[in-house]
């Protein structure tokens, strides 16, 4: 995902302008004053309507290094072990 960076003074003189291109073009927009990185503006996406479109967003994914992906799976792991069995409501 690439990143659009805009000066402060131009993001407070032509908001609309730029949101619109967050939200237009789904990247996000890194706001700096005087050289430096202050704040950024995310696009927040929809839910995806159909599968098709779930399984374009997936492939954009941006993929866990190696260890981070074994940590989440871990984590994953230690969660369903400590919880309750699943119980039909009916019970």
């Amino acid at each position: 995902m690439s990143e659009t960076t805009i000066p402060v003074a131009e993001a407070a003189r032509d908001f609309f302008r730029i949101l619109d291109i967050v939200e237009r073009e789904h990247q996000p927009a890194i706001l700096v004053r005087d050289g430096r990185p202050v704040a950024t503006l995310n696009p927040i996406l929809s839910p995806a309507l159909n599968c098709e479109e779930l399984a374009a967003r997936w492939e954009k994914l941006e993929k866990l290094p190696a260890d981070e992906a074994e940590a989440f799976a871990d984590d994953v792991e230690q969660a369903r072990d400590t919880l309750p069995p699943i119980r039909p409501v009916w019970d």
